[in-house]
């Protein structure tokens, strides 16, 4: 078949990049699409995907009509040239009305609650959405459940063993901790009103942690000058081998706070949007999540304190890792079947252990 990936976040070329290879080792031709957005084309590039780049959209209405009439276009032009057989996003709108229009399948993945009214509406024009198992909304009915969250297709243990050669490029000697913060720009369409942490509690947590372990930083924007020395200098598709052997992840961005819980890396999470996988990974004891009013930042600081002063927090971290994955499935080696049956897949999709027992 002629597969194509639409990515838009430097996270949805994680989701799918494993998958790419699985396809093309099993014969089929991959074909890939893209928007900019932070490290997003870094790392296409640093992956070597090959790709075909649509305009980004801009932050006004007229910005985003433009994107969305003149994407969606050109996502037509590229499934007719290429004879594009199946489609796969993160519910991408061009790519959803694209495939609609040209009655070409499309199958969508979304995780993300406060997405809101842009996955609902989009979601109608594909051919199947797939969402984890605790996503706390109803996209459609037909609406399908996978057991897992979406880090897995690329952080299931069957897909990833983090390098310890990470430690040289963070000049950290082998049993010394350290914290990985993270602070975001508060700019995407499911952050619009939100903010995280003040000024000075990035400073107080800062200083507090250093106390235990040294303190890497990584953020979206820029920040305040005292906490420029902190500020983490690792190739970006480094992050996940950092996160594994962090003694603790504390933040504002959703992906990797779950990121770090999948992999057993306690994660202190500070956003006003909770969602259903953070939720469940919170239930396993791998995730605090915390809002983001003053008396909450401070909350999470403390519990932060906790975290880093508790010597048995590693040791409880694997237990509760082991006992989260004991059901998840290898997410790639599920979308693998998904798409090469489909659509009868789509039907053959039942609530049972047995079924999904072929996919761990």
């Amino acid at each position: 078949m002629n597969v194509l990936f639409f990515t838009a976040h430097p996270a949805q070329v994680h989701n799918f990049k494993l998958l790419k290879l699985d396809l093309e080792a099993r014969g089929h031709k991959v074909f890939w699409m893209a928007t900019e957005k932070d490290i997003s084309v870094y790392l296409l590039n640093i992956y070597k995907i090959k790709y075909s780049l649509l305009e980004k959209p801009g932050k006004s209405f007229f910005a985003k009509a433009k994107a969305l009439f003149l994407n969606t276009i050109k996502c037509i032009a590229y499934l007719r040239k290429h004879k594009i057989d199946i489609a796969v996003s993160r519910v991408s709108p061009y790519l959803s009305i694209a495939c609609f229009l040209l009655r070409k399948p499309h199958l969508a993945l979304a995780d993300t609650e406060s997405s809101g009214v842009y996955n609902k509406i989009f979601a109608w024009f594909v051919s199947a959405i797939l969402t984890p198992k605790p996503f706390q909304r109803i996209l459609r009915a037909d609406q399908l459940r996978f057991i897992g969250n979406i880090e897995l297709f690329y952080l299931h243990p069957n897909r990833f063993q983090p390098d310890a050669q990470i430690l040289n490029l963070l000049e950290i000697q082998k049993g010394n901790p350290y914290v990985i913060m993270r602070f975001v720009s508060w700019d995407a369409y499911h952050d619009k009103g939100l903010s995280g942490f003040s000024d000075a509690n990035k400073m107080k947590a800062v200083e507090d942690f250093s106390r235990y372990a040294r303190v890497f930083i990584s953020a979206e924007k820029e920040l305040p000058p005292a906490l420029e020395p902190y500020k983490i200098q690792i190739p970006p598709e480094r992050m996940h081998d950092a996160l594994a052997y962090a003694c603790m992840f504390f933040g504002e961005s959703a992906t990797m706070a779950s990121e770090s819980a999948v992999l057993g890396t306690p994660a202190v999470y500070l956003n006003e949007n909770w969602f259903g996988t953070t939720s469940e990974e919170e239930r396993f004891g791998l995730l605090f999540s915390f809002k983001s009013s003053l008396s909450e930042q401070q909350s999470a600081i403390d519990k932060g304190l906790e975290l880093l002063s508790n010597q048995c927090t590693h040791q409880e971290m694997d237990n509760n890792r082991a006992r989260f994955l004991s059901d998840k499935i290898d997410l790639t080696a599920f979308m693998v079947w998904f798409i090469e049956h489909y659509p009868g897949s789509k039907s053959q999709i039942v609530d049972k252990p047995e079924f999904w027992g072929q996919f761990r």
